[in-house]
């Protein structure tokens, strides 16, 4: 494996004059971070190509910007290169690929994609979400209203922005926000001014062994952040936290003395500097309070408590930016959300919801906002676990998630950056969820799905008028939505 901090440091040492001109090859192009950092290079005057096992949206998303990415490992991709960058995954499940193993004989540095991008940071304001949940949906809203208050930031976020159709927005202001991912210590190579954190809870079992080695990577990031005196016209050290979250608390208070200052959102919690007041589950709406100031009224376009989180979440980091307060309650009731966050796909009288939720508490939230919203239909679960190691060690919380759910179907599990030696299977979650008392009567309400055709082929055959179907995973699972739609595609 790569050393973090050799190839953080080494970057700069190698491109002193920066990246114009230098050649950039991405090992797993198609991924939402990656492709990101490979188009932002190229920005930057690089001469970027990519390679992926498949095509993605992402890595079509580049080549209609002009950016090669060909499908198939050659090692000649990597033949004439200053520097090769790849997914984490890539790194897990095949170390010995020759595109990696070649430039790396020759020279050539191999790093991590994060590596890149904590490069192309440095200068810049750093904003850096963080969290077990909820990071892509508050960058991107954080990105809107840092938009909105006139900031022209760049933003990065690991999921397709429905406003910019891309996975990046490109600005020309001093302010950088981006998605900061705690797995494999990715986020580790950020060295942000401002940090917001969402919620820590363990996750990552492949990882991490424990809750207490998970919430102590938090601490270690912000313990890295940017605490430089960058003049007064730059925001201060901030960390920017979930006041409701114990395990935020927790990381905050193992940090210990810091010389940063902290600002909270939250909706229990009456001190937190950004809270939503008066929430309606039913309707969603809520007032929306800064620093003791009422801003007025709102509904954010995507559903669910957490949704209404992650907003709090991007207010309070903005306006440690120096958004005006004007400018928030509009900018957040006209953000569209992102691609995959709980996502309405209308199929004549049957409603597919697409959600990336992959996490037993995600998958209970997305449960439960739907029923909330269709409380008098027919709500059918289809979900894909990632990875064996999660799902073994996460089994019980995920069988509790289905509760709520009239029918639930399980597609096999996306192995991700792992190799199936028969650890778990996707029929033990099925036995688990059957056994519930919700379904103990019913326990055929609850089916091994397969693959994605296959579980395609049993929702065309079941599905009925009024059906609510929320398909889940962080996968390419919503590959069955196309496959069980009957009026479009």
């Amino acid at each position: 494996m790569y050393s973090m901090v050799d190839s953080a440091n080494s970057l700069a040492e190698l491109f002193p004059e920066g990246l114009h001109g230098k050649r950039i090859h991405a090992i797993g192009a198609g991924g939402s971070g990656i492709s990101a950092a490979l188009w932002l290079a190229r920005e930057h005057g690089a001469i970027v190509s990519g390679c992926d096992v498949a095509s993605t949206s992402m890595s079509r998303l580049l080549n209609s910007q002009g950016i090669p990415v060909t499908e198939g490992h050659e090692t000649s991709h990597t033949a004439d290169v200053d520097l090769v960058i790849v997914s984490p995954a890539v790194l897990y499940r095949r170390p010995d690929l020759p595109e990696l193993t070649h430039p790396r004989e020759r020279g050539i540095p191999v790093m991590k994609w994060q590596a890149l991008l904590g490069f192309l940071m440095q200068g810049s304001i750093g904003v850096s979400v963080a969290g077990v949940h909820g990071k892509g949906s508050t960058t991107s809203l954080l990105g809107s209203l840092a938009i909105a208050g006139g900031l022209d930031p760049t933003v990065e976020v690991g999921a397709t922005v429905v406003e910019w159709a891309s996975n990046i927005r490109l600005g020309h202001g001093p302010v950088f926000i981006n998605e900061a991912d705690e797995f494999d210590y990715n986020f580790l190579f950020y060295h942000p001014r401002i940090v917001t954190l969402t919620a820590v809870e363990y996750d990552h079992p492949e990882f991490f062994s424990s809750y207490e080695e998970i919430r102590d990577a938090f601490v270690t990031f912000l313990q890295g952040m940017d605490l430089s005196d960058r003049g007064p016209s730059a925001p201060k050290p901030t960390l920017v936290l979930n006041a409701d979250d114990p395990g935020c608390l927790d990381v905050r208070a193992r940090l210990g003395e810091w010389p940063g200052q902290t600002r909270t959102f939250g909706i229990k919690s009456e001190a937190a500097d950004a809270r939503a007041r008066q929430f309606n589950p039913e309707s969603g709406s809520f007032e929306l309070e800064v620093d003791r100031s009422a801003l007025g009224s709102l509904t954010l376009a995507t559903a669910g408590i957490h949704s209404v989180y992650n907003a709090l979440a991007a207010t309070a980091a903005a306006t440690t930016l120096g958004v005006p307060y004007a400018s928030l309650v509009p900018a957040l009731a006209a953000f569209r959300g992102l691609r995959r966050r709980f996502e309405i796909i209308p199929d004549g009288s049957v409603t597919f919801v697409d959600d990336y939720a992959h996490h037993p508490r995600a998958v209970a939230l997305t449960i439960e906002t739907a029923r909330r919203l269709y409380p008098k239909r027919r709500l059918i679960a289809v979900f894909q676990p990632t990875l064996y190691t999660r799902l073994h060690r996460f089994l019980q919380p995920f069988s509790e998630a289905f509760d709520q759910a009239d029918e639930v179907l399980i597609v096999e599990v996306q192995p991700s950056r792992e190799v199936d030696t028969g650890l778990i299977h996707g029929n033990d979650l099925v036995r688990a969820i059957a056994e519930r008392p919700a379904f103990a009567k019913r326990r055929d309400a609850v089916r091994y799905g397969g693959n994605y055709d296959e579980t395609a082929a049993l929702l065309r055959q079941s599905r009925q008028d009024g059906d609510v179907v929320v398909v889940m995973g962080s996968g390419p699972v919503n590959q069955v939505i196309s496959g069980a739609r009957a009026y479009g595609s």
